[in-house]
């Protein structure tokens, strides 16, 4: 039984097999040296993956994974007072929940590799220019059109 590599994050984490994904690049790379698993979960953040974390990663797993990734952290960030902000961890919280996971994977194989990925960077004026955008049912209708007719 080969290896296996784990992909455990929320949507970014789910779409790395997508066409030039991460994902996709790693399981590409260690072909025939590894199997890479994904278990991403969109919308989630690190509050919602401690509850995933026994049934993803049980203790006395006969063959534990030899890598996990952990890619946490866009959805946490979610800015107060939108439609998203349910998915929002306070920042000292979201480095509890990191450290509760790596702990964790760490009780289940002390040999396991851990690798962290950071949240990618937010163009913040870009973000509320977008959250601003709201389209009339007017603009609606002609941007359907113009669709329609390209």
């Amino acid at each position: 039984m080969r290896p296996q590599i784990l992909l455990f994050g929320d949507s970014i984490t789910e779409q790395s097999f997508r066409l030039g994904g991460w994902g996709a690049a790693l399981a590409d790379t260690y072909s025939r040296k590894a199997d890479v698993l994904v278990r991403g979960y969109g919308g989630y953040n690190t509050r919602w993956a401690l509850f995933l974390l026994h049934h993803l990663f049980p203790l006395n797993v006969a063959k534990p994974p030899a890598a996990v990734t952990i890619f946490f952290g866009a959805n946490d960030a979610a800015i107060l007072g939108r439609t998203s902000e349910r998915q929002h961890v306070p920042i000292d919280e979201y480095k509890e929940n990191l450290r509760k996971i790596v702990l964790h994977l760490k009780e289940c194989s002390p040999t396991v590799l851990i690798v962290l990925i950071t949240p990618p960077p937010v163009d913040e004026e870009g973000r509320d220019d977008f959250a601003r955008l709201v389209l009339t049912p007017i603009q609606l209708q002609g941007f359907c059109h113009g669709a329609l007719t390209c």
